[in-house]
């Protein structure tokens, strides 16, 4: 192998693992930003117990796991900025769309950590969300 390619090879970054909700990926400070986000954009449509209605589906328990699992905090992060609320959707920024889905992940049992989920698009795509530990 030529020098130059070994350094080329040995400069680059690695990759970054994929990693679980189940892994305290937000912290509770953030999902409190998150809960009074969800107060004032959310709760209309989905409910102050996040159960929906006929218009809005549930954000919590079964039907929000069965939809969610097996896909990225990105995605969920990037519907609920891209689609929300429904009469204005597009009008949330990343960042506080992030902090909304770090309340959803608490209120569904997902445990906090240290650190804040950042809005970083590409590192939330390798945040995985799994019903099961």
């Amino acid at each position: 192998m030529k020098p130059f390619l070994l350094l080329v090879l040995l400069a680059a970054p690695a990759a970054a693992a994929p990693r679980s909700v189940w892994e305290g990926v937000y912290s509770s400070e953030q999902a409190g930003r998150g809960q009074k986000a969800y107060a004032t954009e959310c709760a209309r449509c989905h409910g102050e117990d996040l159960l929906g209605d006929p218009d809005s589906p549930p954000l919590i328990k079964e039907d929000f796991l069965k939809k969610w699992n097996g896909k990225s905090v990105g995605k969920l992060v990037e519907q609920t900025r891209k689609t929300m609320p429904s009469d204005t959707p597009g009008r949330l920024n990343r960042q506080l769309s992030t902090d909304i889905v770090t309340y959803l992940l608490s209120v569904n049992g997902f445990p906090a950590g240290q650190g804040e989920l950042v809005y970083d698009l590409s590192l939330l795509n390798q945040i995985g969300i799994e019903s099961k530990k």
